[in-house]
């Protein structure tokens, strides 16, 4: 098997990484047992893979067409961009007119400043973040590209962000740890995106290698759930997540690629297609749990409630991913030089 699997199958993976970031949300979801319930509320992982998965694409595209920097930012806001003010100029309205928040908000979130002034009002982080991982981009990747050892300049990074993190935390910065928690996860997708490039095989070593970061994975999971608060550092669970997220995506690839997986497989592509749009109707329209409770049913486990609002996203994401690449072809498909 070849690192190649993670883009064979990027579509399906991003599906999961959906599908468990829906769950994460779903607060008060009680799926019937205190390790399914643990699983549902480190959903927040699948922004992990997120993120590995769009390092991992962005190295790919950069070797394949090689453009300057204006172009490829502008590439990735033709991509990004016109699904999120689909979603964010309304919800934004509706927050102003129904929350109260000031009207600056939408200043704030047409900019994508928002998740960095930590605006009142504040869409989601995502966007905004995703965009700063676009824009550092070209340069980490251009490093890496460069460096005759690029495994240790890959760790050598992540080592210099867990310190980052540690000092935001200390210092009191926890709005902005959304981001810099998964700096490591970039870095190591730029990593995986030139091993994929370069055709390069899931060797022996390599498989131990990711086996001992599960173990170390695990091992972290120990410390977190028995660590002592007056620590000096900490030790928040999304650095689980910098251990498990390359054996998880190379266990489920391995998975599609030996079990008669197809119709599974089928549904989850078609979900990490949409994945974009199912998530920032997820984080919007379908937050907002007062209203949507008034029209479902819901039970003491509200696995009900969840399964309409599940379906209705799905469906949503669908439908508005089919919308904006038919009203906004141009934006979308319009090949740059």
């Amino acid at each position: 098997m070849q690192y190649r699997v993670l883009s064979r199958y990027r579509p399906e993976l991003m599906g999961i990484a959906m599908l468990w970031v829906m769950c994460f949300h779903a607060f008060d979801l009680d799926l019937g047992s205190r390790l399914l319930n643990f699983v549902r509320s480190a959903g927040f992982g699948g922004v992990d893979i997120f993120i590995l998965l769009s390092a991992m694409g962005l190295v790919m595209s950069r070797e394949q067409r090689p453009m300057e920097y204006g172009a490829y930012m502008l590439r990735r806001a033709r991509r990004i961009l016109p699904s999120y003010y689909t979603v964010m100029l309304p919800y934004s309205l509706f927050n102003v007119l129904v929350h109260g928040v000031p009207w600056s908000a939408i200043l704030w979130n047409s900019l994508l400043l928002n998740y960095w002034v930590h605006c009142a009002g504040s869409f989601n982080w995502y966007v905004s973040g995703a965009m700063a991982f676009y824009a550092v981009t070209p340069f980490f990747a251009g490093r890496l590209k460069a460096s005759r050892h690029r495994a240790q300049t890959a760790a050598l990074w992540t080592v210099a962000s867990l310190l980052v993190c540690q000092l935001l935390m200390y210092e009191g910065y926890w709005q902005y740890v959304d981001v810099f928690y998964r700096f490591g996860v970039f870095f190591l997708g730029l990593l995986l995106g030139y091993y994929v490039t370069q055709e390069r095989c899931l060797g022996r070593r390599d498989i131990l290698f990711w086996a001992g970061m599960t173990l170390f994975g695990a091992l972290y999971l120990v410390l977190v759930l028995f660590h002592q608060k007056n620590w000096p550092v900490y030790v928040p669970l999304c650095h689980l997540f910098l251990f498990t997220t390359v054996p998880m995506c190379l266990t489920a690839c391995a998975a599609f690629e030996k079990l008669p997986l197809g119709l599974l497989r089928k549904g989850l592509g078609k979900i990490g297609q949409c994945s974009l749009e199912i998530y920032l109707l997820n984080v919007s329209v379908f937050s907002e749990t007062e209203l949507w409770r008034r029209l479902v049913p819901g039970t003491p486990s509200n696995r009900l409630y969840y399964l309409v609002i599940f379906a209705a996203n799905l469906a949503g994401g669908f439908l508005l991913h089919r919308a904006v690449e038919y009203f906004a072809p141009k934006l979308l498909t319009k090949p740059l030089r």
